[in-house]
Formats: C-alpha cells, sequence, structure tokens
C-alpha cells in the first residue's frame, strides 16, 4: 500500500464520507492558487511533516509581510487568524488512502492528481495513547505523532517541478527542522510516549463519533499525562545535573585540600 494523507476541517469530514474526495469538494486550505479539478494529497508521513512544517513558514511568512507572491484573498484570511489552526478551519482529521495506483502530477509533500477517491476507499486516523487508551482524530494530535517520527534528516525531495533536488531536500529540511525545535516539547510527547496509529473507515467514523458522540474519541490533545511525565523527566534530570554539580564541587574540595596538605607538608621537610 502507498500510503497518501489527505487533511480536511472536521466540518466537511461529513460531505467527503458521502462523496469521497473529489475535486469539487476538495477546498482544503492552500497558500497558492489550487490547481482546478484536482484532489490534493501528501505522499507518506514524510510528505505530510513536510507540507504542514512548510505550511507553518508560509504563514509565518505572510503574517509578519515578508511574502508577496501569495493571493491576495489568503493574505486577508491569515491577518484575520490568530494562528495557522484557526487559519486551516480549527479541528480536523487526517484522512489516510492508497495511492499506488494515483499518478502524482506535483511533489512529495504537495501532490495533485485528477482521480476521486471513493468513500469506501478513505479512512480517517486515530493516535491512541496505550498508556490511558485515549484515542484522538485531531490533526493536530497527528502531525505531532508523524514529527516524532520522521527525522528532518530522512527526508528527500522528490516531484515533477524540475527543481535541484539536492537544494530542495535542504530547503525543506531547513524549514522541518526550524519548526520541530519551536515544537520541540508537544513533539517530545510522541517521540517519548506511548502512542500507536490506527484508522477507521470515514462512514464508521461519521456513524461512532459524529452522530452519537458517544465513544472515546476525542479531538482535544492526548498528551497531558505524557506531558506530565516528561515534566518529571526533566525535574528528575535538573536534580540530577544539580546533585552532580555538588559532588563535583566537593570533590574539587577534597582536591585542594590535599594540594595545601602537599604544599604544607613540602614546606615542613624544607
Amino acid at each position: 500500500m502507498k500510503k497518501y494523507y489527505y487533511m480536511a476541517s472536521l466540518n466537511r469530514v461529513r460531505s467527503i464520507s458521502n462523496a469521497g474526495l473529489t475535486p469539487q469538494n476538495d477546498d482544503s486550505k492552500h497558500f497558492a492558487n489550487k490547481e482546478k479539478n484536482k484532489i490534493s494529497f501528501s505522499e507518506g508521513m514524510v510528505g505530510a511533516v513536510a507540507l504542514y512544517a512548510n505550511f507553518q513558514k508560509c504563514y509565518d511568512e505572510v503574517k509578519t509581510g515578508k511574502s508577496e507572491n501569495i493571493p491576495e484573498e489568503v493574505k486577508v484570511a491569515i491577518q484575520k487568524s490568530e494562528s495557522l489552526e484557526e487559519y486551516l478551519g480549527g479541528e480536523g482529521v487526517f484522512f489516510l488512502f492508497d495511492g499506488t495506483d494515483i499518478e502524482n502530477e506535483k511533489n512529495f509533500m504537495s501532490g495533485s492528481a485528477e482521480e476521486s477517491i471513493l468513500p469506501e476507499d478513505l479512512s480517517v486516523c486515530l493516535l491512541k495513547n496505550t498508556d490511558t487508551n485515549e484515542v484522538s482524530y485531531s490533526r493536530f494530535d497527528i502531525i505531532k505523532y508523524m514529527m516524532a517520527k520522521v527525522p528532518a534528516e530522512s527526508i528527500t525531495y522528490s516531484g515533477k517541478d524540475n527543481l535541484d533536488t539536492d537544494k530542495a531536500t535542504a530547503n525543506i529540511q531547513a524549514v522541518v527542522k526550524s519548526y520541530t525545535k519551536k515544537h520541540e516539547k508537544e513533539i517530545n510527547v510522541y517521540k517519548y510516549g506511548n502512542y500507536t496509529m490506527e484508522t477507521i473507515p470515514v462512514r464508521e467514523f461519521c456513524e461512532q463519533y459524529l452522530a452519537q458522540k458517544t465513544s472515546n474519541l476525542t479531538g482535544r490533545s492526548i498528551g497531558e499525562s505524557t506531558m506530565e511525565l516528561l515534566k518529571d523527566v526533566e525535574a528528575v534530570q535538573m536534580m540530577e545535573n544539580i546533585l552532580d554539580r555538588d559532588v563535583r564541587g566537593i570533590e574539587l574540595e577534597r582536591e585542594s585540600a590535599k594540594e595545601m596538605d602537599k604544599i604544607r607538608e613540602k614546606k615542613d621537610n624544607q
């Protein structure tokens, strides 16, 4: 299976479960003019990570007035928003589908194709905390989980853009490194915690959560318990550093005392 991922806001999930992913209902947020009659996607976790980090870079540049080659309506929407998450439409999900027979006309992170994906071929990604059994559909939880699994150095640019592959690879690796550095604590939740990613058919997701809201699925972050654990680990590390420093101080005092004894002994012998 060739895993392709697609992000969508939560209010679009039901329509996609009915009609599938089509060029007509692919109204996801873009930072440039989207090609008509095409669907968009990312190739694997690597593509999804690269796309999201690049989204953050573009968002920050527009927000600070450093980007000019952006449609005016995009600029206005970004300036009105408080964060990238808000600009993207708030809470949402990651769809997964098999891209084995799909020809990607662009690149690995911002793929494009004319095919439509049937509802029965679409699944929603779920993130499970195996310690608490909490399950989240949040795309913002899931992208951080992906970043914990995909080191920036492992990303290699590929596409039909006629770009210099080495330069494009170095550029996107730098973008991802910048994002992961700024969000290190959030990503470490999923790097060091016990999490697994699962999937559920989109129609089943709608029936179990959107219709009844009786399951343990949640759109909020499920990393609080792991974050508390990481805080405990940090506290222990800080205490260990203090103890190491104190022990080293005692050792230095002892060494200094020995040196003084040697000096005194030498003077007495003279």
